[in-house]
Formats: C-alpha cells, structure tokens, sequence
C-alpha cells in the first residue's frame, strides 16, 4: 500500500506542494500502463467496437483493428484512418459494414445501424477508442499524452461510471479531463479567440436528461505558438468527496467544489433529485473508469467558429455530415500527416484514495 503526500494547493503531475498545510492520505495504485510491454494489455483495456459515431454525431467507426490502436516504442498510438483505405471507396455505394461479423462483437447495447451499416451510411473514419477495465471511485487519474494535429480531430481522456446507478447519461455523470480539436486555425468568429491544437478543455456533465443538464467546464491555452501537439503533457484529476480538480502539469485548470446541497440544487434542475440516495457529491460519488479516444467531426465543432483557410467541411443541417464531410475530403485531408493524427500516451495511472 502506498503513502502519498499531497497538498490542498495545485495539483500536477508531480504532486507539486504550494503551501504548508499538508494532508495524508492512504492510497493504492490500482492501474498503472506504460506500455513497455510492446502491445495493448487486453488484461487492462478493452476496445469500443462501434459503427454509429457516438452521442455527438461524429464521423467515426470505432475498431480493435491494429492500424487504429498499437503501440509502438513503448507509446501507445490511438490513430484515425480512412475507411477507404480498408475497404475501398465502394462500400460507400454498395456496401456493407457488419461489426460482428468482422470483429465478433459490437459494444454494448446497441440495435440496428449502431452494428451494421450500409452503403452511405458508414462513417469515412476508423479510429480507437479504449476504456480501462479498472475503475476508481475518488482518485488521482495521470495520463502523459501528446495530442494530434489535423482537421476535424477530436482527441479526449474522460471518465464514465462503471455501471449507470443513477440512470443513463446524463444522470450518472461524466468527466472529462481533456478534450481538444486538432485544427490548427481554428477560431470564435466573434472575438478570435483560438480554440484548435492551442486550446484544451476540461467539464464535468451531470443531470437528469441531455436537454436538462449541466456541463461547466473551462479552457487551457498556449501561447507563444506552442501547440499541445509538441510535446506530451500530463493530464489529471484528482478527486474526493469534496472536489474534482483537474489539471495539466503543474497547472490546476478548475476545481469543481461539491455544492454543500448537492448538484441537483446547485444546478438548479428541474424535477425530482433523482440523486436523493447519493452523497451530496452525486453523481459522482460511484466508480468511475478511464476513456481514451480519438473522434472526427460531430457537434463538438462549431459551424460558427471559423476554420483557415476553408470553412467547416459539412453543414450542421444536413442529414448526412459524414458524406459530405468525405466528399470534401480534399480540404482536410492535406491537413492529416500520417502519425500526426495520433494521440500517442506514453503512460496511465489511476489512484484509489
């Protein structure tokens, strides 16, 4: 069992001490991954398998495919490619995309064209995405990354509940320590204020249905040209009954305080408390575990932010965006450079408090 020492102060990668009040706590190392082994441990992580692009409509199929997840040199590379490139551009016309049958499984729950899809309806991307099969409930979470630099990339280190105790998302929370774009200029139309491969965010999500929620969160900047697609970085969390801070570095981005009368009252949502039975930390007061993934596209762009030199490749609006973000490839695409894409990490951690 291990002794950590930490202060009440920021929080980084190191456990950096900023004042003279130290506090003790026990703690125990309950996943930790430098994949020095030279290949994804399927003991610790298991693969998403998924064809419809996730809850934000984004333009990827999630695979365990070797080229969209590996590790190589001791890194583990989470890397989108092309569709296409697998299975030729005619599966967009005539063909079809049955999961199970490619890979013998299809994540979760899922019906109809969440497993099997056809013709245009397949995503143009495949990517990785890997949760932990280990799970915390108040920790510290260290991920070393280097996020990837291309359009439209959607890079994320986030934590979801093992189990939906309080019903389905949002009503059993989320975390999320980064998430990123890896456009390079990519900016508010209003005041220029940069939001690509510069800029990552940190929010926690918590309420009783996606139209009646709460998502506060806040960004992180670099300046002097640096871009987090340089150099790798530590991103954490460090959780207790009494906070979730999160952070980069040595830096604490936020610190969210639990609300003495809970989140339900602070967030002023409607309805009956559905976490009445909870801590007044719920809903995140159960075992959360780790997600590392990388997505193309989907709402988490905004089409009034502007992109250089050439607009958001797809409209909002349309039915199908994957398609028309596919058939304007030729925008973005030059913007991909092989391992680039990436988001390459070279070491996870989770601390059970």
């Amino acid at each position: 069992m291990l002794i950590l020492i930490f202060s009440l102060g920021v929080l980084g990668g190191g456990y950096a001490l900023t004042d003279d009040h130290h506090v003790e706590r026990r703690a125990t190392t309950v996943f930790y991954d430098d994949f020095s082994s030279g290949q994804i441990d399927t003991q610790k992580w298991d693969h998403d398998v998924s064809a419809h692009g996730g809850g934000n409509e984004e333009f990827q199929i999630y695979t365990p495919e070797k080229l969209n997840s590996y590790v190589k040199n001791g890194v583990l590379y989470i890397l989108p490619t092309l569709t296409a490139d697998r299975f030729g551009a005619d599966i967009f016309r005539h063909g079809v995309l049955d999961l199970p049958a490619l890979y013998g499984r299809c994540s979760g729950d899922w019906k109809g064209n969440k497993c099997l899809r056809k013709g245009d309806q397949i995503k143009p991307i495949m990517s990785g995405k890997l949760l932990s099969k280990a799970s915390v409930r108040y920790g510290k979470i260290e991920v070393v990354a280097k996020l990837p630099k291309g359009d439209w990339l959607w890079p994320a280190i986030w934590m979801v509940p093992t189990e939906d105790h309080y019903g389905i998302w949002p009503r059993s929370g989320e975390i999320d320590i980064m998430e990123s774009r890896g456009n390079t200029h990519y900016e508010q139309s209003w005041d220029g204020k940069p939001e690509g491969v510069t800029v990552e965010a940190v929010h926690i999500h918590y309420g009783p249905s996606w139209n009646n929620k709460k998502a506060p969160g806040v960004e992180y900047q670099l300046h002097n040209g640096h871009k987090f697609s340089d150099d790798y970085h530590t991103y954490w969390l460090d959780w207790t009954k009494d906070y979730l801070k999160l952070g980069i570095d040595n830096h604490t981005i936020k610190a969210f305080i639990t609300p003495p009368q809970g989140h339900w009252h602070e967030g002023h949502l409607q309805g009956d408390n559905i976490w009445a039975s909870g801590g007044k930390d719920a809903p995140f007061d159960r075992p959360f575990k780790l997600i590392l993934n990388v997505a193309v596209g989907g709402k988490f762009f905004n089409e009034g932010f502007k992109n250089y030199p050439y607009p958001q490749p797809w409209h909002d609006a349309y039915a199908n965006k994957s398609m028309e973000f596919w058939a304007n490839r030729h925008l973005w695409q030059p913007t991909w450079h092989g391992e680039d894409v990436a988001m390459k990490v070279k070491s996870v951690k989770m601390v059970q408090y």
